[in-house]
């Protein structure tokens, strides 16, 4: 591959990348009616695409599984702290698996952690305002970023070679160098209540966390014979191939607060 093949796609995700960035910005500043609107609108979506890969010969299913989606994150958020809640999302999952013709649990477990990621991102940003969620996402754009440049740039040795064959050691490394000096950069100007060790620490965890989302869903691709979720996204591919990393993270960043305040 010669340098300006491996580069061909830049232009167009830079453009995609700031596009994206600037409509979640807004989203962000604008409150949390329009971001829980922007946030269900990707829910569609993703879902949307998940169908159409695991279930490629309907035309009818993403759409379908969408509106699944959309409906239990109602629900849901109509009872977020009763055992109603968790029936809801029990069904909702169980519709989608019922949806795939192929890799029906691992559809059924990417539908989950898709949902959750939604619903968890929503009440962070009503509990906690801007300053917890734009750490995360800062996290985990300049983990894909740096990766992003160091593997194209550094290359060397392969991650994982047999579900991400593109993913090295060098952008691995370089994801978590970028998110532990982002951590200690929200602590040094204080916009975290945590300790400067803890929060470098924990920036690299959900670093890892990231980039075993965007490993997962390279390997549910890999199983559904799908180069892309879809091509939306130009330079990137999908929704599923854009917030599969905000997916990880977000997952283990809920987990983890069940026992800790970072608030």
């Amino acid at each position: 591959m010669t340098s300006s093949t491996a580069w061909a796609d830049l232009p167009l995700r830079l453009a995609s990348a700031v596009i994206l960035l600037l409509v979640c910005g807004f989203a962000l500043w604008s409150g949390d009616f329009v971001f829980t609107l922007l946030l269900t609108a990707i829910l569609f979506v993703m879902h949307w695409e998940l169908a159409h890969m695991l279930t490629p010969m309907s035309k009818q299913v993403g759409a379908v599984s969408g509106t699944i989606a959309v409906l239990t994150l109602i629900l849901v958020l109509r009872n977020p702290d009763s055992v109603k809640g968790i029936i809801y999302l029990g069904l909702g999952a169980a519709c989608q698996a019922g949806l795939y013709f192929r890799l029906k649990w691992q559809g059924a477990v990417a539908s989950v952690c898709i949902f959750m990621t939604v619903f968890y991102l929503v009440a962070l940003r009503a509990s906690s305002g801007l300053e917890m969620i734009l750490w995360l996402i800062s996290i985990v754009v300049l983990t894909d970023v740096l990766g992003y440049f160091a593997g194209r740039v550094i290359k060397g040795p392969k991650f994982w070679p047999s579900v991400s064959p593109k993913k090295t050691w060098s952008g691995i490394l370089a994801g978590w160098l970028a998110s532990g000096i982002c951590g200690w950069f929200w602590v040094s100007y204080g916009f975290l209540p945590l300790s400067a060790g803890f929060a470098i620490f924990f920036s690299v965890t959900l670093a890892f966390a990231s980039q075993i989302g965007d490993i997962g869903e390279s390997a549910l691709k890999r199983g559904a014979d799908q180069k892309d979720s879809s091509s939306l996204l130009p330079g990137h591919g999908g929704f599923l191939d854009r917030f599969d990393g905000l997916v990880g993270a977000t997952i283990v960043f809920a987990a983890a607060n069940m026992f800790m305040s970072f608030g």
